[in-house]
């Protein structure tokens, strides 16, 4: 009778499962609070509008990829030109074909307003070299510094005759100034929605974000707050955009200030940060004057 030998265990196997389940166990928790995440009470004096008073704000929608969300909304938008309209990077990664702008609906469940095709859309080059040079595993479990230049420029196919929203000089920290959004009622209803904040100084951005992360192992987008390329706002009493209210403008003085670029806290009271569309103005300017 041969002699059993004894079972190799393989012990080997972890390393791989371990790297694997690494990302899903830090990042999973972000996921689930991106899209449940509750809105705080709301900020006094915010409250229901009407793309009569706000008629730059517009929604832009992925019917291939969004289909089953009202109006296919992926993100938000401003029109800045009777063909441009200003929003964030990271809400053009699709073909221009496949993208519409909605200008005129206050609420997405219905079917009002003009849709308009996408003829181009543009990305600050520099928020496109940020994202190739992060690989996967190194985004995960390394260093991570997310690319800021979060500006996007969309050309529409034709043009329109809504009232356009022009771009900031500024604004200065305690500027008084108003967000806008489709996700930001109580009840998470799709209609078009205003609330009323205040711009935060830098230093209150910085450590605002940088409290955000220190539970995380990677650095976090908010430990790689650039002074120059974002604002927050709320920085006392948040107002929380929730996913696909991406490009959200926040209006200071009767111009585009900002754009809703991240979050950087699971917590309802914490800011959310916004592209300063000063920063990247004369790139902007540069290519709305040249649609024709």
């Amino acid at each position: 009778m041969s002699e059993k030998k004894p079972r190799r265990r393989r012990w080997w196997i972890l390393g791989p499962v371990l790297v694997l389940l690494a990302p899903i166990v830090l990042y999973a928790p972000f996921l689930v609070w991106e899209y449940t995440r509750p809105q705080p009470d709301p900020v006094p004096g915010s409250g229901q509008v009407s793309t009569a008073a706000a008629p730059w704000v517009v929604v832009i929608g992925n019917p291939k990829s969004y289909a089953d969300s009202p109006s296919n909304k992926l993100c938000v938008g401003t029109l800045v030109a009777p063909k441009a309209v200003v929003t964030a990077a990271h809400c053009l990664g699709s073909e221009p074909a496949d993208l519409t702008v909605t200008i005129g609906r206050d609420d997405l469940r219905g079917n009002t307003g003009r849709v308009v095709r996408v003829a181009a859309t543009w990305r600050d080059p520099a928020y496109a070299k940020g994202i190739a040079e992060e690989s996967f595993l190194g985004g995960m479990v390394g260093q991570v510094r997310l690319a800021s230049a979060d500006i996007g420029l969309i050309t529409l196919a034709d043009p329109v005759d809504t009232p356009a929203l022009p771009l900031a000089d500024g604004p200065a920290a305690g500027s008084a100034a108003t967000v806008y959004g489709w996700r930001m009622s109580p009840e998470d209803q799709p209609l078009l929605w205003q609330a009323p904040t205040t711009v935060a100084t830098d230093a209150e951005c910085v450590r605002r974000a940088a409290d955000s992360v220190r539970f995380i192992p990677p650095r976090w987008h908010g430990v790689s707050y650039e002074q120059a390329a974002y604002l927050c706002v709320g920085a006392d009493r948040a107002i929380r955009l929730r996913a696909t209210d991406s490009g959200s403008p926040v209006v200071v003085g009767g111009k585009l200030a900002g754009v809703a670029s991240w979050s950087g806290s699971a917590d309802p009271a914490a800011p959310d940060y916004y592209t300063r569309v000063t920063h990247y103005q004369g790139q902007l300017r540069t290519l709305i004057d040249a649609i024709r």
